[in-house]
């Protein structure tokens, strides 16, 4: 059920290893722990196959509509290789072909806070970009046509912001009506 993803994923390792084996900041890298496998789908019908194929593995699901696409971040009861126990499957942007199914990127979790201008400092010879996601920020770090995404925190805390703020909007509303 799950050997293409874990394929891909021992295949991100070993070329992170050499990335980051190749580092004058061994302490940071060493710090970074994977949390959050990207897969993008090439369409909607290969999302919603692959999100049937992989509900029942799932202690827990959680779904958004954000750019115009859908977004799940299936919470696995066992783990994939690397120890990654979350997948965050996504349909591709509108207007973007994706030719096939692959590893988008890994999230890793990062003890410090890190910003585009300290990791820039630090490692200068390494492509680094700021995120563009505002709800979840993170710092990406470009290497081999891989991108690992750097986060303070996972996407599992804004699902759990935005049920927050949902369940505040439904207790205010129901709050005016009595």
């Amino acid at each position: 059920m799950f050997d293409e993803l874990n394929e891909a994923v021992e295949g991100y390792r070993l070329k992170w290893q050499t990335v980051v084996d190749g580092r004058s900041d061994k302490t940071f890298f060493a710090t970074l722990r994977p949390t959050i496998v990207g897969w993008k789908t090439t369409d909607r019908a290969e999302y919603d196959r692959l999100f049937a194929l992989w509900h029942d593995a799932c202690d827990f699901i959680s779904e958004n509509f954000l750019n115009d696409r859908y977004i799940a971040k299936l919470c696995l009861r066992e783990s994939l290789h690397w120890n990654i126990k979350v997948i965050k499957l996504m349909q591709p942007k509108p207007g973007k072909n994706i030719a096939v199914n692959s590893l988008d990127h890994i999230d890793f979790y990062s003890p410090e806070r890190v910003t585009l201008q300290v990791l820039q400092a630090k490692e200068p010879q390494l492509k680094w970009t700021d995120g563009t996601d505002k709800a979840c920020p993170s710092v990406s770090l470009w290497f081999d046509d891989m991108e690992a995404k750097l986060r303070e925190n996972t996407v599992l805390d804004v699902v759990a912001e935005d049920a927050r703020r949902i369940s505040d909007e439904i207790t205010a509303r129901n709050r005016t009506l009595l």
